[in-house]
């Protein structure tokens, strides 16, 4: 190659490089970093393991070691900010009917039909991370007795494993449970 030559085409190489590094470094800016050792970030910011988009997996009687239910019956997804949640679980096998079908069942059936409805439970709010204890402070419910109460659960996060145990609130609540999800963002 001439000098001549090499003389025009240096200032375009250049050019063409420093665009190509001014992409690369606004593509670098754009990415989610992660930490390099995760458990590291966790530790020191316990809410972060928890934070994200959890759907339902299973939940299981800690006392009698009976499967409940699990993600083949009930769809599940719960969200964790930085202090919020917000939880939705339902029946998955809940029935359907448009409006012309509702309106040919007799009453005795549209009864039934609406009780199968209620397979739903929905809860939103601000929650604490201490170490392996979850509060979470109840602002909305389906249930509007729990309105304003905290509930304190063990929780752990195992690679892409979210499970909570819940102990029994009281001799006549429901019994301790072990719920699982698995991350999905």
């Amino acid at each position: 190659m001439k000098i001549k030559e090499r003389l025009v085409w240096s200032p375009l190489i250049r050019r063409l490089c420093m665009i190509a590094l001014v992409g690369v470094i606004g593509l670098a800016c754009q990415a989610q970093t992660k930490p390099a050792d995760e458990s590291a970030d966790a530790i020191a910011n316990p809410s972060k393991s928890i934070e994200g988009v959890w759907a339902f997996v299973s939940e299981t009687n800690t006392e009698t070691g009976e499967l409940v239910r699990d993600d083949s019956t009930w769809s599940g997804i719960w969200v964790f900010t930085k202090s919020h949640h917000c939880l939705a679980r339902m029946d998955a096998q809940r029935k359907s009917l448009s409006p012309s079908e509702l309106e040919a069942l007799s009453a005795e059936e549209k009864v039934v039909y609406y009780e199968q409805l209620l397979g739903y439970s929905g809860t939103a709010g601000t929650y604490t991370v201490e170490g392996d204890t979850l509060r979470r402070k109840w602002q909305i419910s389906l249930g509007p007795n729990i309105v304003g109460l905290e509930s304190v659960t063990k929780f752990s996060v195992e690679g892409n494993q979210l499970t909570v145990e819940r102990t029994r609130r009281s001799p006549d609540s429901g019994p301790a449970a072990s719920y699982v999800y698995r991350r999905l963002e």
